[in-house]
């Protein structure tokens, strides 16, 4: 039915958490999201349909990690079609996060935009309230601080039936930034003819310009929080990435 919760598409087998020590919080299991789970997204620019990228977001595996218990979280993201011959990008993070707070202990960046190339690991003491890059560089942050992929899985969590608004702390560029997360409305998305109930959200931050990228999610309005769709304004124009939906079977 049109309002059945949609399904990701390539939903991997979820891997078996190994044997865990007692002592640990075993956290995720009342986060919306299981390991395993894939959600693969298509991007387009402008009003165009047909897609320049796409972005596949997992999490991967529940393990021990840097001698700790911890979340693999993947993001890779790259441009396709005619795009990329115009334009190459393949872009690969990787978030290892607390289980309980899904909050980042490490995060590494493997970035190749064009000629641009970023290797870049962060290892984060949010005991402490810093971040040290592989280059040894010290950033200062706010306790409790979250990562760009910690963040897309823990706001899944929050409380987002409108007006409601929560605000993070989030290392965006090496610097520790409050972002706003706002539920405005419900609305229905289409997603490939798909009509899904959903809650609109903005981002905003703290600096002068809040809305510089004007960036809105929609995620659906059901348990598992689905990011649906993500727009924002870049400066090769808007940008929406759509979440891809498998064909509802007819029953």
């Amino acid at each position: 039915s049109p309002s059945a919760t949609p399904t990701p598409t390539a939903v991997a087998t979820p891997v078996p958490t190994p044997p865990r020590n007692p002592s640990i919080p075993s956290g995720n299991e009342d986060w919306p999201f299981k390991v395993g789970e894939q959600l693969n997204y298509q991007v387009f620019l402008g009003g165009s349909n047909a897609p320049v990228g796409t972005a596949n977001f997992e999490v991967a595996r529940r393990s021990r990690f840097f001698e700790r218990d911890g979340l693999l979280l993947k993001v890779k993201a790259q441009t396709t079609g005619t795009v990329a011959k115009l334009f190459v990008a393949n872009d690969a993070i990787s978030s290892y996060v607390d289980p309980k707070a899904l909050l980042p202990f490490r995060t590494e960046f493997n970035l190749a935009e064009g000629r641009r190339r970023l290797v870049r690991t962060f290892t984060i003491n949010q005991d402490r309230g810093s971040a040290t890059t592989n280059t040894g560089e010290k950033i200062d942050i706010p306790v409790g601080t979250h990562d760009y992929l910690s963040f897309f899985y823990a706001f899944r969590s929050f409380n987002l039936n409108p007006p409601k608004r929560n605000a993070i702390s989030m290392l965006v560029e090496n610097k520790a930034k409050t972002i706003f997360v706002s539920a405005l409305k419900r609305e229905v998305v289409d997603l490939g003819g798909q009509k899904i109930p959903a809650i609109a959200v903005s981002l905003t931050t703290d600096d002068p310009q809040s809305d510089k990228y004007q960036f809105r999610l929609w995620v659906s309005d059901d348990s598992r929080r689905l990011p649906l769709r993500v727009t924002c304004v870049t400066e090769l124009g808007a940008l929406r990435a759509d979440l891809v939906i498998l064909p509802a079977t007819s029953q």
